[in-house]
């Protein structure tokens, strides 16, 4: 077994494991608006997951450009404390994937990718029209996260759900459940691969 001491690593390296081990990452696409220009962007995070049971939390880690500059969405989050996650299904993956683009901050990646947007019930920006599931978010609470030379990093925010918006094809109303085979979610990998959801299997918690 190969043993690495992460203070032994370069940065590239520690990203590549990094990324390369925890998996499968579910994908955040969270559309926000420039509180300024009014511009809606949309960008995938895959350093995304479940935050809490009490309250409806999600933790999104949003890591900083190279020279630690502060991203779009994360800049936008902190001016103008709304969005939408959007779950990504296969069916437009490659649409999510357009949106990963360096672009401007006045230009919207709804238009650059062709999405099309609708409008949420609670919050401001729009959610996907052709996501099934759809959640509104309220910026819960923001962490900056630093490095040793007290650099932020990170924008880390948790985010409190509003609203739940679940297409018919992929909510059971009576058990309350999320139909995995309908949704057919995508998951990020390492580099450029990503999943989907192979057949899923039970296994019953030990009393």
């Amino acid at each position: 077994m190969y043993h690495l001491a992460s203070s032994q690593m370069d940065e590239k390296l520690q990203y590549k494991l990094l990324s390369g081990a925890i998996v499968p990452r579910p994908i955040g696409w969270i559309t926000s608006e420039n509180k300024e220009t009014g511009v809606i962007n949309l960008a995938p995070f895959s350093f995304t997951s479940g935050a809490g049971q009490k309250m409806p939390l999600i933790s999104m880690a949003i890591l900083r450009k190279e020279d630690f500059s502060i991203k779009d969405t994360a800049r936008n989050l902190l001016d103008h404390p709304e969005g939408v996650v959007n779950i990504v299904s296969k069916s437009f993956i490659d649409k999510m994937n357009a949106t990963a683009a360096k672009v401007s901050a006045d230009v919207s990646e709804l238009t650059l990718a062709d999405i099309q947007a609708v409008n949420s019930k609670t919050v401001s920006p729009p959610g996907v029209a052709d996501a099934l599931i759809r959640l509104e978010v309220k910026v819960y609470q923001y962490i900056p996260i630093r490095d040793r030379e007290d650099c932020i990093i990170t924008d880390m925010f948790i985010l409190e759900i509003t609203d739940y918006h679940l297409d018919e094809s992929v909510y059971d109303e009576g058990k309350g459940y999320v139909l995995y085979e309908a949704l057919d979610p995508v998951a990020r990998l390492a580099g450029n691969l990503y999943t989907d959801i192979t057949k899923p299997y039970v296994l019953e918690r030990p009393e």
